[in-house]
């Protein structure tokens, strides 16, 4: 029996224009995203490689949908076909991958950013330190395991600080929070909780506007702030959350975020995975195209450089009244206070300093909360001036001291009748100085510098009666958190 399907012109004419329709409407699409600034599609402003293969598949799809033809069918479901595995594979790498490619922050009106709540990432090691390091955030916002809010019966530290106490380039157990929780808990006889308030690239000036608005919840029974005498001076100008009035008090800034800062932050948050990757490959290939580049800055060299982005920027914000924020987190060596502690910069970061610790102090004694600042040195200036990070030339700069920075935040806090600990002493003492921080230009310190300050804060903490030693019952032996 023969079936005979008969040809309906109709139908097919009304397919035909149905298609030329989608293409058309498809080829529209595609160009006005080309002239757009989402950086979700184009990566930002200007006319790229991206506006590029948008644009030229716009237009011809345009005018395929003109011409229509034979070939517009196949042309289509090409297109729907390259969509769809485009969308699959943005998903697969979000599952993945999002941990190494998406910014553990976010844009902030009162802090400038803060840490993503729930946020798990990826810190990836210069090669000579070697692999990767897995982080997370708590929904509260802080590195570590989630916490209670409320105060329970568990003594309770905090500590605020930047990278060396967010520390994302280490293992949790090897952080400094977490072993010197784990000192506490075994010396006193009793669980002691502490708390990771620390956040990458973060000045004391952002920590001030933390405690103010946590301090009073969270309840500790001793708040530490960690202040890296190696670049948290240059912070406070970089920040721009607050000025000197002519009195030597403390004034709120108001800053404006730069377009580039808006940018960057879009990115890092709303561009497609699958685009980070192929940026990454393509930045890889080129690398490896041109070869391995030897040094190409001298370690005296880059202080130098240093130098002038430090007196640049005091220029800027102090006497030309620059308001906008350019730069969330490059925190270079304050080198104008290092070896020229004398100039208009150094001293108006100094005073600037007094004011922040002075306005963190008062929150602490609002609160009833003991505080203690913790100095935290450069490498550089453990090692005497020179480190692979970077390197002060004694000729030039003859008035160099190297305890010179830890030395202004202990003035700060005897000035201020604040108790503090100076690591400085301790580890240019130490019998290996340069083995208790990461290699390779890395000034983080690594899991060895990480104990020995542990070490010297849970003694420090124990000298002064912090947290009153309580021994546990013998059949309930101490237990460290978490």
């Amino acid at each position: 029996m023969n079936v005979h399907i008969k040809h309906n012109p109709l139908r097919s004419r009304r397919a035909n224009t149905a298609l030329r329709l989608f293409a058309l409407t498809i080829g529209v699409v595609l160009i006005a995203l080309a002239f757009s600034n989402d950086v979700r599609i184009t990566g930002g402003p200007g006319f790229g490689l991206a506006q590029m293969l948008l644009l030229g598949a716009g237009l011809v799809n345009v005018l395929a949908g003109a011409l229509g033809g034979g070939l517009l069918k196949v042309w289509v479901l090409c297109q729907l076909s390259v969509g769809a595995t485009l969308g699959l594979a943005e998903l697969a790498v979000q599952a993945t991958l999002s941990h190494r490619y998406l910014s553990p922050y976010q844009l902030d009106d009162r802090y400038l950013y803060k840490l993503v709540p729930g946020a798990l990432r990826e810190h990836r090691h210069m090669p000579i330190n070697g692999g990767t390091q897995l982080y997370r955030v708590n929904s509260l916002g802080f590195r570590g395991e989630d916490f209670q809010a409320t105060r329970s019966a568990t003594p309770r530290i905090v500590i605020y600080g930047d990278s060396f106490i967010h520390a994302e380039y280490t293992a949790l157990e090897h952080t400094l929070v977490r072993q010197l929780e784990e000192q506490l808990t075994v010396k006193l006889g009793r669980p002691v909780e502490v708390i990771n308030a620390g956040v990458a690239g973060y000045g004391p000036d952002q920590v001030l506007r933390r405690v103010e608005d946590e301090l009073e919840w969270l309840q500790p029974d001793l708040l530490i702030v960690g202040i890296f005498a190696g670049n948290d001076f240059g912070d406070l100008l970089r920040n721009k959350l607050y000025r000197l009035d002519p009195d030597g008090e403390l004034l709120h800034n108001n800053y404006t975020f730069g377009e580039e800062v808006v940018l960057n932050a879009a990115l890092e948050t709303s561009e497609p995975v699958l685009r980070k990757v192929g940026r990454e490959a393509k930045n890889q290939l080129q690398a490896l195209l041109r070869g391995v580049p030897g040094p190409t800055t001298a370690p005296a060299q880059l202080t130098y450089n240093r130098l002038q982005q430090h007196l640049r920027e005091f220029q800027e914000y102090v006497i030309e009244g620059d308001n906008e924020v350019r730069d969330l987190r490059t925190d270079p060596y304050s080198a104008d206070i290092a070896v020229l502690p004398g100039s208009p910069s150094a001293e108006y970061k100094l005073a600037l300093m007094d004011a922040v610790v002075a306005g963190i102090h008062r929150q602490a004694q609002a609160q009833g909360v003991p505080l203690l600042l913790l100095a935290i040195p450069h490498p550089m200036d453990v090692m005497g001036g020179e480190h692979a990070s970077g390197a002060v030339d004694m000729n030039q700069f003859p008035d160099y001291l190297p305890s010179r920075m830890t030395d202004a935040v202990q003035a700060i806090a005897e000035r201020q009748a604040i108790d503090y600990l100076n690591l400085y002493p301790h580890f240019r003492d130490a019998p290996d100085p340069a083995g208790l921080y990461l290699r390779g230009g890395d000034d983080h310190w690594n899991n060895a510098g990480q104990a020995l300050a542990a070490e010297l804060i849970a003694g420090h903490v124990l000298t002064r009666g912090y947290v009153p030693p309580t021994a546990l019952p013998e059949s309930e032996p101490a237990a460290v958190l978490r």
